[in-house]
């Protein structure tokens, strides 16, 4: 089963600070530089949420 990495912002959108921690957390997880995160944007483009999945291997 894949393990998930998922990021919410602490105000309403994600800042370069809230992004490099979710790289840091899903590198020390187990993602690989090849791994597609995924995001949730807001209607004026700005991101909400990241997310990506770990195989568990």
């Amino acid at each position: 089963m894949p393990k998930k990495i998922e990021h919410v912002p602490a105000d309403e959108f994600m800042t370069l600070d809230e992004i490099a921690a979710f790289v840091a957390d899903a590198f020390a997880a187990g993602a690989s530089g090849d791994s597609v995160p995924k995001g949730r944007l807001s209607f004026g483009a700005k991101l909400k949420q990241l997310v990506v999945e770990i195989d568990a291997d």
